[in-house]
């Protein structure tokens, strides 16, 4: 036989079909114009189809293999390629082209190729690495084994909103040992789930720039509050937890786990802007901590008299860079949750993360009369252009309301000799006033 036979295609006649040594050949049917089988020189026959495009160019595309298939599926198979081809359709191209389509996997991978090239920019700045370093984790953990193996034109916005829930739910819960002393625990939960959502519509509108894709699928998906925190201690709690913090001390804790959680009360800095704290970052003529990495940048923060006092008290740090250095290595102090959650344990208060104590900063000073803006720029929030002429005086002002408000809570906390916390109450009136009020300016 040649490859310009043809037949009438039966089970028979394919199974009659002899290989040539070293050459392929096919026969064409004579009734479905453009069907075949090809036979090769191993014996192996596959069913194909010939057609030309719309631009008139012969294709071939592989339908099955014979044995796998019978006869008259693949015929069933190749007249709706043929409906496909008169509609204006190029299978092999459409093959093709779902072959070379990202998966999301992959578009993760560029995504964050870009991202630590400088190349993404978060608030108009290029993402820092403790951002990256948390993208990265969201990808490996979440993104990436439940969504992986899909291209990005296949994902719908049924397909993120099955994701969300499955991470909410846990489904990519683990706890991963990564060395001595090393592990990842990662968790489900509404915050978790709404930021990996988040990060997902991030790297969609990366790829619609790209022409990946045409469309987001993570838009208007209804997520769940992923942030707005609105717990913060009263004037009770902060004489218990003053109370477990000389217990600690009293026991031969660490001193440096004891003064960075300190810190973070009395300054209303975030936990990393305290454990990366250097003393070349510290202005005791400025009144302020000039830091270097923050959430939105560099930027110099008011700092209060007793705070300054505070850091100047730790004696185990003045031949370091660093104001709260590792009792283990030459870096920085890295972890104070296990010490934390003893404080809190100790002292019996309950819901407590390092942002509780940026927020009852905040409190404290709403509760001391500093309206919004004073409080936003103890935070270290942008203040307004209008306010920004005045820089001098701004400074001048949030210098002495951050001399205030670390009075305050170092009273509260038992720190001062003069300190009564038992006379520090707080109505039910003045708690939810400022739970409304500093709720959307600690973030």
């Amino acid at each position: 036989m040649t490859d310009k036979n043809t037949a009438r295609l039966t089970k028979r006649v394919i199974d009659g079909l002899e290989p040539i040594e070293g050459k392929d050949y096919s026969v064409w049917d004579s009734e479905l114009i453009g069907f075949g089988v090809r036979v090769k020189p191993s014996g192996s026959k596959s069913f194909q189809l010939k057609y030309r495009n719309s631009r008139g160019d012969q294709r071939k595309k592989t339908i099955g293999r014979y044995g796998s298939i019978t006869v008259e599926h693949a015929k069933k198979l190749a007249r709706i390629e043929m409906g496909k081809i008169a509609a204006g359709d190029d299978p092999v191209e459409s093959a093709k082209k779902e072959r070379n389509e990202l998966t999301v996997a992959e578009l993760c991978d560029r995504y964050f190729a870009e991202a630590e090239a400088g190349r993404i920019l978060h608030r108009n700045r290029p993402k820092k690495p403790s951002t990256l370093a948390v993208d990265k984790g969201r990808i490996e953990a979440h993104i990436k084994p439940l969504l992986g193996k899909r291209r990005v034109t296949e994902l719908k916005r049924r397909d993120v909103e099955r994701f969300m829930f499955d991470v909410r739910d846990g489904k990519t819960a683990a706890d991963v040992k990564l060395g001595p002393r090393r592990r990842s625990i990662v968790k489900g939960g509404d915050h978790v789930a709404a930021k990996s959502v988040n990060l997902l519509s991030s790297i969609f509108k990366f790829a619609i720039r790209y022409g990946h894709v045409e469309e987001n699928p993570c838009l208007n998906i209804d997520k769940p509050a992923d942030g707005k925190r609105t717990r913060f201690f009263n004037a009770k709690e902060y004489g218990e937890i003053g109370v477990a913090l000389a217990k600690a001390k009293e026991l031969g804790v660490s001193p440096v786990l004891r003064d960075a959680i300190i810190a973070m009360m009395l300054t209303g800095c975030r936990r990393g802007e305290i454990l990366n704290l250097t003393w070349s970052e510290v202005d005791d003529a400025g009144r302020s901590l000039n830091l270097l990495d923050t959430k939105t940048g560099p930027q110099s923060r008011p700092c209060g008299r007793r705070a300054l006092e505070h850091l100047h008290s730790l004696d185990y740090s003045s031949a370091n860079s660093w104001v709260f250095p590792s009792p283990v290595n030459d870096g920085p102090l890295t972890e104070v949750r296990k010490f934390l959650a003893w404080v809190m344990k100790e002292s019996g208060v309950n819901g407590v993360t390092p942002h509780v104590f940026r927020h009852s900063y905040a409190t404290v000073a709403f509760e001391l009369g500093y309206s919004e803006l004073i409080i936003a720029g103890l935070l270290g929030h942008r203040l307004s252009s209008v306010t920004s002429r005045y820089a001098h005086q701004v400074d001048h002002v949030l210098a002495d309301a951050a001399d205030r408000v670390s009075e305050e809570i170092s009273q509260r906390l038992g720190l001062t000799p003069d300190s009564h916390p038992q006379a520090h109450t707080n109505s039910s009136s003045i708690a939810q006033v400022a739970r409304s009020s500093t709720a959307s300016i600690v973030h």
